[in-house]
This record gives C-alpha cells, sequence and structure tokens, in this order.
C-alpha cells in the first residue's frame, strides 16, 4: 500500500503532533543517561554488614568520622553540642543543612560518640550559648573542639527531607515496618530494625529517618 498520497494530504498541525510523538516515545524508549546514585546511599538500603555494623546512607555508624561525612557530603556545615535546661544530656552533633541524594533533598544531622569528659570540656569552653524557649541551651564550639570532634564516630544518622512522607511512599520503598508505634510526642513512628531504621512520621513539623543500632 503506497502512503504518500495519504501523508501528503496531512495538516501541518498533525506533522507536529507525529514528531512530538515521536520525540517523547524515544526519550521514554531510551532515556538520557544520568549520573547513577551509588546504592549505598540510598536511604532503604541500608542494612548491617558481615561484621554487624550498621551501614546508612553512605557512612558505617559507629565507625565512620565525622570528617568522613564532611568527605562524602560536602564542608557545608555546622558543630553543635546541646544539654537540657540543667545542662544535662549533653550531646554533640553534626548538622548539613542541605543535600542531595538522587532525587532526596533534605538535611542530614549525625549525633557523634564523645567521651563524656571531653564533651563537658568542649561544652565549658564554648564560644557561644543559645538558651530555647524550652530552656534548653545549644553551644557553638570552639575551632580546636571542632577539629577534635572531626574524629570522633558517628552514634547515630538522621535524615530530615524537605518533602513530607506519605505512607504508601514509606512501604514502596521501606516494605512494611516490622512494628509501629505512637509515643509520647504524639506521632507514628515506623521501626525496620534489619535497616537500624525509625521513621518518625509528624503531621505538624518535618519527618525524619534515624538510623541507630537496635
Amino acid at each position: 500500500m503506497n502512503l504518500k498520497p495519504l501523508f501528503a494530504k496531512l495538516p501541518i498541525w498533525a506533522w507536529v503532533l507525529i514528531g512530538a510523538t515521536t520525540v517523547t516515545w524515544m526519550f521514554v524508549a531510551f532515556p538520557p543517561e544520568r549520573t547513577q546514585t551509588p546504592p549505598q546511599l540510598l536511604p532503604w538500603n541500608a542494612a548491617y554488614n558481615e561484621q554487624g555494623q550498621l551501614q546508612a546512607l553512605g557512612l558505617t555508624v559507629g565507625q565512620d568520622t565525622t570528617q568522613q561525612a564532611i568527605d562524602l557530603y560536602g564542608h557545608d556545615y555546622e558543630v553543635r553540642l546541646f544539654s537540657k535546661k540543667d545542662e544535662d544530656g549533653k550531646t554533640a552533633e553534626v548538622f548539613f543543612p542541605s543535600i542531595h541524594i538522587s532525587s532526596i533533598h533534605g538535611a542530614i544531622a549525625l549525633r557523634l560518640k564523645v567521651p563524656q569528659e571531653a564533651l563537658n570540656r568542649f561544652y565549658s569552653e564554648g564560644i557561644q550559648t543559645t538558651v530555647t524557649k524550652l530552656g534548653n541551651r545549644e553551644v557553638t564550639p570552639h575551632n580546636e573542639a571542632i577539629e577534635a570532634l572531626k574524629k570522633a564516630p558517628i552514634q547515630s544518622v538522621t535524615l530530615v527531607p524537605r518533602k513530607s512522607l506519605t505512607e504508601r511512599a514509606i512501604k514502596m520503598r521501606f516494605g512494611e515496618p516490622e512494628r509501629t508505634q505512637v509515643q509520647s510526642d504524639g506521632v507514628p513512628h515506623w521501626f525496620y530494625p534489619e535497616k537500624g531504621l525509625e521513621i518518625i512520621l509528624n503531621n505538624e513539623g518535618p519527618d525524619a529517618l534515624q538510623y541507630y543500632p537496635f
């Protein structure tokens, strides 16, 4: 069958439609190459290695240090010390305010494992203290303390996505949680022990994915 007469009668708009459809099909069939995200960085691929160490978001919890996280996520970070109102419960944390993992944009917070004596000293020698509305304290350590904290191992990793999570999206990526619980904060917590993961679904604030051995 000779189709030339048929195509010759087609109006211009039909040719535009055919061309657009062809281009769209080509992009679907042969999508442009994108930089592949290493599998170990993806949040749903967290797992324990053969040595029983938790590996999450490209880091080995309990082994890798702040410096290794900086090498991985970049030099836009903040180091802070925290305590309760009575200056008890001190912690050291590193905050990366803007990170990209594949299509995920968010922030990452690391809690560090620091000997109590060193933590008390860094806290008392801090260069600035901010008191929250609840009376808790946030201390900015001096540069020498920051350099020392860069060598501290990571105790836990928290990913805070910019976009809120949906239950459907979580189950598609992470599967069904082993258990769920509404804790004293009034929000649901989903637990994935095999991934060392606790997901906090907060309808009134940012959601959080917390990775730590449990």
